[in-house]
């Protein structure tokens, strides 16, 4: 199957217990266009369970129960990176999506969006505001400008979550059909594969940047 990085990142996420929008634009805030979109925007409230009789284990990354948090992910297909749509302090595009999300109050938009431009992360109390970067590869350049960013990788930590989730609750996940094609497809691969995560893998091919 073909999915795109920002179709295979929505789900993951929202496998983990996010509330996700897919290609959250960011508009101008005077005039006519966007200045650039979010790939996946998800919130994930911390008392998140999946399954009372068999609860579903969140990837370890998510799960706090102790803090709502919002991510804003960008996506690549190979080298995890940053878009300087989201480094750039004086485009104030974190500023947007901050506002348009209502995450925090409006009083503290530029403290907030301070903090993500020069660490990519803000924490504070019961609220967690984050960037994250998915792709194939890790960046070291990433790691040393961004340390707090976190950077998942597509053979190492999505697919391996959505295998295991859609083969140990195949029983559980096999009634959707509310979902899109891209998760039937998925959830198709992982019974196909019988458990082989690396045959599952190996059916998944990602288009996108």
């Amino acid at each position: 199957m073909n999915i795109t990085s920002e179709r295979l990142a929505h789900w993951f996420f929202r496998l983990n217990g996010f509330l996700t929008i897919s290609n959250f634009v960011v508009h101008v805030d005077q005039g006519y266009g966007q200045q650039t979109d979010v790939d996946v925007l998800g919130v994930r409230f911390p008392h998140r369970q999946e399954n009372q009789i068999r609860p579903m284990a969140d990837h370890p990354e998510f799960a706090d129960t102790s803090r709502t948090q919002v991510v804003l992910v960008e996506t690549k297909r190979s080298l995890c990176r940053l878009n300087e749509a989201w480094t750039d302090e004086a485009r104030g595009n974190l500023q947007r999506v901050l506002c348009a999300g209502g995450f925090v109050e409006a009083g503290r938009v530029e403290e907030v969006a301070k903090s993500l431009y020069a660490s990519g992360d803000w924490t504070e109390g019961n609220q967690r505001v984050r960037l994250v970067v998915v792709g194939r590869d890790p960046n070291s350049d990433l790691t040393k400008a961004y340390p707090l960013v976190r950077q998942l990788l597509w053979d190492v930590e999505v697919l391996p979550f959505i295998h295991e989730r859609f083969w140990s609750y195949r029983n559980e996940k096999r009634m959707h059909p509310q979902w899109d094609p891209d998760a039937h497809q998925l959830f198709v691969a992982a019974q196909q594969t019988g458990g082989d995560l690396e045959a599952f893998m190996a059916q998944v091919s990602i288009d996108g940047a």
